[in-house]
């Protein structure tokens, strides 16, 4: 199965995940994602333009996911 990170990018900070998760498809890791968001919002709520973005295991970023409806939209 695939490895998939989960970083957290807030502005130009980066904050990598160094384990990742094992999961069948991006598909899934967008669900793993989505669900990771709706878990932090609630503790992120000052803070402006945080994105969640799952990386594979060379490093490419695949998807963004914004953590807040004023940020920037998924790619």
């Amino acid at each position: 199965m695939p490895l998939y990170f989960f970083n957290i990018r807030d502005g130009y900070e980066l904050d990598e995940d160094e384990e990742g998760i094992e999961l069948p498809d991006l598909e899934a890791a967008r669900a793993e994602a989505l669900a990771i968001v709706e878990e932090l919002r609630d503790q992120l709520t000052d803070a402006a333009n945080i994105e969640l973005e799952i990386a594979d295991e060379s490093g490419q970023r695949l998807l963004t996911v914004p953590f807040f409806r004023g940020a920037r939209g998924r790619r």
